[in-house]
């Protein structure tokens, strides 16, 4: 895809020049961050207006527009002609295009929230904003998610309000009677290349000025504590018969004491903590399912197999999403919506194989056969955990000739 910001693509890239350090520290869930680079190239090639233009050309579920001035939002289906003008007429009269959730068909936003998430934990998604000049999008509102704001094209002035109004839930939103701008302000002009972090509850606007701009709203979506909560009640439940009971006929005529004691029991049992680390894990491993799969390649490669060989040389997929559990029982991997088992005697090769270091087939641990290793490495990139580092094999090969002149046990 070419895209230099991808390759390098950490929260330390995100948020440069601030560190990732200060920014967990500092700025995320606490306060607004506005990062001025003046380098426009800064995002290279992430998203170009050509590209917006060619997303809309591909007919999306529906194209939003919306309009802070005339306080309208529409949601437009282009394969109806009637929409399709509907939303031409609004933009030429200032409406904002918001194309919503596009990192599920575009390659290049899909990838910059899969790594993102496979670094950071959080889910993330993306929305697109292409305002005309002179076009404002959304009254002021807070979200109830973070966002990073990244200018791709043109500039945007932006207000934001320094101090949270609230830490709305999941499915909150602003009441539409307190969609103003209150006390103290950031104002401050986003350039083509720079971002800005708003965390969840922080009320903010934008508008345009003479030039149009294109911005991705990067949303962070997080797993939160009172999810966490709610999952260990679950697996108490699953574990204590009693909770699973009907509460009592009349008890709302029922003294509040039987409600309580019951409840402390309950509660005092959760905090073994054997069992809230197993709860924790069970949750762990259940929550890989909400992450999306790249499934780049797969169809081809099912249709047109490569043979693997020893010197072939594998890599982790970029931006997979997994848990490894390689202690204690049979080894396996929670991936997707699937849990993938293996034998005892390639415990060492998963370690190694999910190390996210580059090997080749034939260099993988344990007491294996090669064409054992050649069928672990078949596994691992059926189920898209691995792939092949192009060109890589040469590099290799050249590193084990070079060790073998230097040594012949080192090249073992």
């Amino acid at each position: 895809m070419n895209c230099a910001f991808l390759e390098g693509l950490s929260l330390s890239t995100l948020v440069a020049p601030v560190t990732a350090e200060e920014f967990r520290t500092k700025y995320f869930e606490r306060q607004p961050l506005i990062v001025n680079r003046r380098n426009p190239d800064y995002y290279d090639n992430l998203f170009t207006l050509e590209e917006f233009d060619a997303a809309m050309a591909r007919t999306p579920e529906y194209v939003k527009v919306t309009n802070a001035v005339t306080n309208k939002t529409n949601q437009y289906r282009l394969a109806d002609i009637r929409g399709a003008e509907a939303m031409l007429s609004d933009m030429r009269d200032g409406s904002t295009l918001v194309l919503d959730q596009l990192q599920k068909s575009d390659p290049k936003l899909g990838e910059l929230c899969r790594v993102l998430s496979a670094q950071l934990g959080p889910r993330f998604q993306t929305n697109l904003y292409l305002t005309p000049p002179n076009g404002k999008g959304f009254t002021p509102h807070y979200d109830n998610h973070d966002v990073f704001i990244l200018q791709v094209v043109g500039s945007k002035h932006w207000s934001v309000e320094k101090h949270r109004r609230r830490l709305p839930g999941r499915d909150e939103s602003i009441p539409d009677a307190e969609r103003e701008l209150r006390g103290e302000l950031y104002k401050f002009v986003l350039e083509q290349g720079d971002i800005v972090y708003i965390p969840r509850g922080f009320v903010h606007a934008a508008e345009c000025a003479a030039e149009p701009s294109l911005h991705i709203t990067l949303g962070l979506l997080p797993f939160c504590w009172d999810e966490l909560m709610v999952a260990v009640t679950k697996a108490a439940a699953l574990k204590n018969e009693q909770l699973r009971y009907a509460l009592p006929l009349g008890f709302q005529q029922e003294k509040r004491e039987l409600f309580v004691n019951q409840l402390k029991a309950a509660f005092r049992a959760m905090t073994d903590p054997v069992f809230l680390e197993g709860a924790i894990q069970q949750y762990m491993d259940e929550i890989i399912s909400h992450y999306p799969l790249d499934i780049a390649g797969h169809v081809r490669d099912f249709f047109a197999p490569r043979p693997v060989r020893l010197d072939d040389v594998l890599v982790l997929r970029r931006g997979i999403t997994f848990r490894a559990h390689l202690d204690g029982e049979a080894p396996r991997v929670n991936y997707g919506g699937r849990t993938i088992t293996f034998l005892e005697i390639f415990r060492d090769a998963l370690g190694r194989a999910l190390d996210g270091a580059a090997f080749a087939v034939r260099d993988l641990p344990g007491d294996l056969h090669d064409d054992e290793r050649i069928a672990f490495a078949e596994r691992l990139l059926q189920e898209g955990l691995l792939v092949h580092q192009a060109g890589a094999e040469a590099d290799v090969n050249r590193h084990r000739r070079r060790a073998l002149e230097e040594s012949p046990a080192a090249a073992e």
